[in-house]
């Protein structure tokens, strides 16, 4: 039977994998979609919402991916069988979402340095 610290790993590396997973369908078939209609407004608009949830949902994913690492650690270090592919996945997951908070963080700056110009 499988533990509680398991259980957690898997669940908290798993939806940042899905959430990265759908965000990046949506935005691709929208870059497809205004690519292919040219000057579309309301691909711009969503193409813009989606980078938009990109932003905001950098911070909760790397938070959700260190906790779930952290857990595979702990399962891991029980013996439970399984928990080292979470533990890589959830490696991954924080240099990725790692990165994403650094890029975010550079936008935003640029941002508001682009604003006040």
């Amino acid at each position: 039977m499988k533990n509680v610290n398991y259980k957690k790993a898997k669940i908290l590396t798993l939806i940042p994998a899905v959430v990265f997973a759908i965000v990046t369908i949506c935005l691709g078939s929208l870059m497809i979609s205004y690519l292919s209609t040219g000057s579309d407004v309301t691909a711009m608009i969503l193409i813009t919402a989606t980078s938009g949830s990109l932003i905001f949902t950098t911070v909760p994913c790397l938070v959700m991916s260190v906790f779930g690492t952290v857990f595979a650690v702990r399962a891991k270090n029980e013996g439970i069988s399984g928990s080292h592919g979470f533990f890589v996945l959830g490696l991954i997951e924080t240099a990725v979402y790692g990165m994403g908070v650094l890029l975010t963080i550079i936008a935003v700056l640029f941002t508001f340095f682009a604003i006040r110009i």
